[in-house]
């Protein structure tokens, strides 16, 4: 039935693969990637986009992580999948509690009873790459321990070798401009390789704690590092309810103001971006825990990053947004470095114009993030605009958190919520206190600009120097390429006239003997210069 190449044959998981594939009626996807036969196809019953979500979730772990983060990109495939895609849950089996003692004591060289006070046998939480456990140090202090599935980096590893395979496959065989399959595959193996390292997620929430230090409205987790590990980590128990329950089941928490739950997760994110320039990049119910007036944040396993220069201009685009001025809304996204050299500015601008017009004369509170991101998104591939992943990871993460505002208060605009912040950020930026910051900043630039200058020159002359005597050789050569060349057409044509004279003779031989001689005789002489010719050129050389 299937066609199976010769590096996959004997591992069942590929089988396992193109058999699920088929399963949900994608079995004419692996027809055009030639991995099977041709078959008379049924009707099909569901679409493309639940189809495929469904063979995620059949395939589960590596698949479902590939579906999760394909979720937050509208970039790499279209909205309608990036939705469905949403809808997948990493909720696993846990593994039982014997692998995990085994685990903690490879990892932390001690068994479990000798590092934690209490260590509760059965996980709050599994999914498909660890599962996490509440435990309580010595010290009394309660601590949640997320720990690796084993054997889960090979499965993960045979896993990307497959996806690899069918991507590149893909890419061959299927003519289509709508994704990029092998992009898609390097996200993944980058995403899941930092997903395999729990140090890399420890480091990133370390990142958080230290930028929320003195915020007592927003709660980050403490990484205990001597008992964390690439397998093991140990954090900070974040008490709280998880925003997900509190929008699932309203009348059980009647106690929380939604409204003021709305307004604290809002600015704690635009402090991420606008102030950190470190955002979680998946915002969604159920990594938010509420608690009295204090939220906290969990899964640091997906984070953007914003550059001063990024922050500025984004900066720019909100405000623009809130001022609704349509030139410098423009503006703003040309000014984010998104547009190749090579892109027709003009055309670009005129279809921004067209698709933010209708934004220009309209209340903030009429303004939908998510349909001016999936918009602008739509204009940067109709014009092959190449867009940054932490840039999207932005915009996916605001459209993210304007849903989630939306189930917590049905007035709940993220425009409009967020011009007292940007207000803020504005005011702050015109303080005299700021602007002696940046003057300092940019003189401290100019003065490393204005000392490395002579250097610089100095290298750019040399690299000047080299390619003018480069091409001064290069022209030598031409110039000496252009003169065999005219000495060997000239050669050629001679031989072309010899032989024709030697042809006319041996024709009037017969006829007319005296002519044929002449002919021979012109032809000798003729041959006997283009000896001479060569004998000197070849001596010329020599001498040289």
């Amino acid at each position: 039935m299937f066609k199976i190449p010769k590096r996959f044959r004997g591992i069942k998981r590929f089988e396992q693969v193109l058999r699920v594939i088929t399963k949900h009626e994608l079995g004419f996807f692996l027809e055009k990637l030639k991995l099977k036969k041709k078959s008379l196809r049924l009707k099909k019953k569901k679409t493309r986009p639940i189809e495929l979500r469904l063979i995620f979730e059949e395939l589960g772990g590596t698949f479902i992580k590939l579906g999760q983060l394909l979720s937050l990109r509208p970039d790499l495939i279209p909205k309608e999948y990036c939705d469905e895609l949403s809808k997948l849950q990493d909720d696993v089996e846990p593994f039982p509690y014997e692998e995990v003692e085994h685990i903690i004591k490879a990892e932390l060289k001690k068994p479990v009873k000798k590092l934690f006070k209490k260590f509760d046998k059965k996980p709050i939480a599994a999914a498909s790459i660890g599962q996490v456990h509440v435990a309580q140090l010595k010290n009394g202090k309660k601590v949640a321990v997320k720990v690796m599935r084993p054997g889960i980096k090979a499965l993960i590893e045979t896993d990307l070798e497959i996806l690899e395979y069918l991507a590149r496959i893909f890419k061959h065989n299927v003519k289509q401009s709508i994704i990029e399959p092998e992009e898609i595959f390097e996200e993944f193996k980058q995403y899941t390789e930092n997903e395999l390292d729990y140090l890399k997620e420890a480091s990133n929430i370390k990142a958080f704690c230290n930028n929320f230090k003195d915020d007592r409205q927003v709660k980050i987790p403490r990484v205990y590092d001597s008992l964390t590990t690439c397998r093991v980590l140990t954090m900070e128990f974040v008490e709280g309810v998880k925003l997900r329950e509190i929008i699932m089941h309203p009348k059980r928490y009647k106690r929380f103001n939604k409204k003021k739950i709305s307004e604290l997760i809002v600015n704690s994110v635009l402090k991420q971006i606008f102030i950190h320039g470190l955002f979680h990049a998946d915002p969604h119910p159920s990594n938010i825990l509420i608690k009295d007036k204090t939220i906290g944040f969990i899964d640091f396993g997906i984070v953007g990053k914003i550059s001063k220069q990024l922050k500025e201009k984004i900066s720019f685009l909100f405000i623009s947004l809130i001022h609704r001025d349509p030139d410098d809304i423009v503006k703003a996204f040309i000014n984010l470095n998104l547009v190749n050299t090579g892109i027709d500015t003009e055309s670009l601008k005129k279809d921004l114009s067209e698709t933010l017009g209708k934004y220009y004369n309209t209340r903030l509170d009429r303004i939908d993030m998510t349909e001016l991101f999936f918009k602008s998104l739509r204009v940067a591939k109709k014009h092959k605009i190449k867009i940054s992943r932490d840039f999207v990871l932005l915009g996916k993460a605001l459209v993210t958190l304007q849903g989630v505002g939306i189930e917590l208060n049905p007035d709940f605009n993220l425009v409009q919520e967020t011009q007292p912040f940007i207000k803020k950020l504005v005011k702050q930026k015109h303080k005299p206190s700021y602007i002696l910051k940046r003057m300092a900043r940019e003189t401290k630039r100019f003065a490393e600009f204005i000392h490395s200058l002579p250097e610089d020159s100095k290298m750019v002359y040399k690299n000047m120097e080299k390619a003018d005597l480069a091409l001064e050789q290069i022209n030598k050569d031409l110039q000496g390429l252009t003169k065999e060349l005219r000495v060997e057409t000239f050669r050629v044509i001679m031989a072309m006239i010899i032989a024709s004279l030697i042809i006319g003779a041996s024709l009037t031989y017969r006829t007319d003997a005296w002519l044929s001689n002449s002919l021979i005789a012109l032809a000798l002489l003729l041959l006997i210069y283009v000896l001479f010719t060569i004998i000197r050129d070849g001596l010329r050389k020599r001498k040289q």
